[in-house]
């Protein structure tokens, strides 16, 4: 527990640094660039590599910062591109995966299994329950009636999402040390 307590308080103190804030709002950005490549399947339905920027920043700075700008940037995101009215459940999502991938993934060696593990956890939590709620709610649908179609999906995607994040990952850790060790 006491460990899990340190990891939030070292997340926290992560933005009283500018080079971090920075880095930060590059990756919001970079998110903000990658959802205009969202590929749209149904109105329930997508497929989307934006959660790298958010997997990123959670991995660098932690579950305080990934919450923080996993929120802004779903903010952020309907004001530059509506993609249908603004629904508070979802920015809520996405602040629950920045806390989910921050919470395993910060100051940690990056592995298969941990981006495994942070990866399922979030889509089940996530992905599946909590945005099929949402969307149940937002367009009036039965839960149920969505659920089969986005586990599907999602458990589909698990398997190239975490060789992506694994690469992903590894690829900035490898430039964090070049560049700022």
């Amino acid at each position: 527990m006491r460990n899990f307590y340190t990891t939030f308080l070292n997340s926290s103190k992560e933005l009283k640094n500018v080079r971090n804030l920075v880095i930060a709002s590059l990756l919001i950005t970079m998110k903000l660039i990658l959802d205009l490549f969202t590929i749209q399947i149904t109105p329930f339905l997508h497929v989307s590599f934006e959660f790298l920027a958010s997997v990123t920043i959670s991995m660098l700075f932690g579950p305080i910062v990934g919450a923080m700008c996993g929120g802004l940037s779903d903010i952020l995101n309907y004001l530059i591109n509506p993609k249908g009215a603004f629904f508070v459940g979802f920015t809520l999502s996405a602040m629950m995966s920045g806390l989910i991938y921050g919470s395993i993934l910060y100051k940690k060696k990056i592995t298969v299994t941990r981006c495994a593990i942070a990866n399922i956890i979030s889509v089940i939590f996530v992905d599946i329950m909590m945005n099929t709620f949402w969307l149940s709610i937002l367009f009036g649908k039965g839960f149920y009636a969505l659920l089969h179609l986005r586990v599907f999906k999602n458990l589909t995607m698990i398997p190239i999402n975490i060789i992506m994040i694994y690469f992903v990952l590894n690829l900035v850790n490898k430039i964090k040390k070049e560049n700022f060790s």
